[in-house]
């Protein structure tokens, strides 16, 4: 099958490809991303407690605030050396005060406020503390961290006044101070930070597989210490299920996206990171969490019919997901993934079928769209996934 034209171009080479030898994750930068780690489980936990809609719409905003404070990380580790021991030093810093932001998560917003909003001052801090020395040597990109520093110091100092808000005014205030920083790197642009794709792309790559790994723990603690049975059973078609999320991300596209994003100019590249990873992946990391905490329901219950809101969390986690799929490889190749949006207009759909149904036929029927979507995908883009598994030097 002949492949979309532009689609296909990310697995052409030229100058602009990716070197061979670029520099991959440290592992200070994995270090740094265990304490995120435990953040994810602490939203599971979050989001658990309380399955209303006001429950997710907390678990939304206080998710995206935790995924913005790792970014900025993403960001700075990509641009400045960590061989640096200031820089290093000062990242270590920030993963304990990332720890202690997500110790707080759970009651981010209630008796935890105060520790949460201190803590998470501290990382942001550091991050434009660091961001300005680290670029001291390199003046266009200096320029370009000043410009997007204003709000990345004010609006988490403008949580401080979260702990002497009325409990019920903190999630709105909290929005809008989120939408306040995330404008940022929107407003003030970023065409002068340089990226380093492969890298880059890695640091997602690894996020996502983090957040999967959630899911994972989701399936063995719901099981509990005797599963057997249906239980049993629930456990293999949950653990399926994740590893056709995984696929979906790391079969065809990701490979394609990090090409796409080696081949582009410094200018187009560094915008393309910012559209395609720093915004829409917070969509894909969000369904991973929602299908984490349906994955507990279904393991727990695997006989019954899941309540509403577990069946909301699993078929709606799966279909966002699949969305933000979706809207990462137009971003990235302006292509359509019919496939995904296809699977995940019947995952949402699936939401209407959840009440009449058993949580074990709910899961299979997930399984059925998810399957039939990288099948699908499989036969769209044959060719481009078997480029993209030959080394380079076996392409050129």
């Amino acid at each position: 099958m002949q492949l979309p034209r532009r689609f296909a171009a990310t697995a052409v080479d030229d100058e602009a490809e990716v070197a061979v030898g670029e520099e991959r994750t440290t592992p200070l930068e994995l270090l740094f991303d265990l304490v995120f780690v435990y953040a994810i489980t602490q939203m599971s936990h979050l989001v658990a407690a309380d399955l209303t809609l006001e429950g997710f719409a907390r678990g939304a905003v206080v998710l995206a605030t935790i995924w913005y404070a790792w970014i900025c990380f993403a960001w700075l580790t990509n641009n400045v050396g960590l061989d640096d021991e200031v820089v290093r030093a000062g990242v270590l810093a920030a993963a304990g005060a990332s720890f202690l932001v997500a110790l707080a998560v759970p009651h981010a917003l209630d008796t935890e406020v105060l520790l949460f909003v201190s803590a998470y001052f501290v990382v942001r801090l550091l991050h434009v503390a660091l961001y300005v020395y680290g670029t001291r040597r390199d003046p266009a990109v200096r320029r370009n961290v000043l410009a997007i520093a204003p709000t990345f110091v004010l609006a988490p100092a403008a949580l401080f006044a979260l702990p002497w808000l009325p409990e019920e005014w903190r999630l709105p205030y909290l929005f809008v101070a989120l939408l306040l920083d995330a404008s940022s790197p929107y407003v003030s642009g970023v065409a002068e930070l340089p990226v380093k794709p492969a890298h880059f792309a890695e640091r997602f790559a690894l996020f996502v597989i983090i957040t999967l790994g959630e899911s994972i723990v989701s399936i063995g603690s719901g099981a509990g210490s005797h599963p057997h049975g249906a239980v049993l059973l629930a456990v293999a078609l949950a653990f399926v299920l994740t590893v056709l999320l995984w696929w979906a991300y790391f079969d065809v596209v990701a490979t394609a996206a990090e090409r796409r994003l080696g081949r582009a100019g410094r200018a187009e590249r560094a915008t393309l990171a910012r559209d395609a990873y720093t915004y829409i992946h917070y969509v894909i990391v969000a369904g991973i969490v929602g299908f984490a905490i349906g994955c507990r329901e279904l393991v727990a219950h695997p006989t019954h019919r899941l309540p509403t809101a577990a069946a909301v969390a699993l078929c709606a986690g799966v279909a966002l997901y699949l969305l933000g799929h979706a809207l990462f490889r137009f971003r990235m190749t302006r292509t359509i993934g019919r496939h995904h949006l296809t699977a995940a207009a019947a995952s949402a759909a699936l939401i209407l079928v959840a009440p009449h149904v058993s949580a074990l036929a709910l899961a299979g029927l997930l399984a059925l769209a998810l399957g039939a979507a990288a099948t699908w995908e499989r036969l769209e883009l044959g060719d481009l996934r078997r480029q993209n598994a030959q080394p380079l030097t076996e392409r050129q």
